[in-house]
């Protein structure tokens, strides 16, 4: 079985934020921000402009709910909540 987002809202799989600084020191959960970025798992039926299944995308910090499937967490996220996601530079239009 699969969820599909419904209303406008993209289903993502969040990114863990970085364990370890730049110069190498180890964050403790407390210390870590919430991840803003995620890996779009399903779109709605009618698709979201400009964003595809598999695309890694930035959203607001506090955005959409929070959800467990299959042991796995993941977020109800609305689609103009997503900022940017990442492109090849040849992608990017002039």
């Amino acid at each position: 079985m699969t969820l599909q987002p419904l209303n406008d809202h993209v289903l993502l799989r969040p990114v863990d934020p970085e364990e370890k600084t730049a110069g190498g020191l180890y964050l403790p959960d407390t210390a870590r921000e919430k991840p803003s970025e995620g890996i779009v798992l399903a779109v709605p039926a009618g698709g979201a402009e400009g964003i595809a299944i598999g695309d890694r995308v930035i959203f607001k910090a506090h955005s959409g709910e929070e959800i467990r499937i299959d042991r796995e967490t993941a977020r109800l996220v609305p689609v103009g909540d997503l900022l940017a996601k990442y492109v090849e530079a040849d992608e990017i239009a002039a």
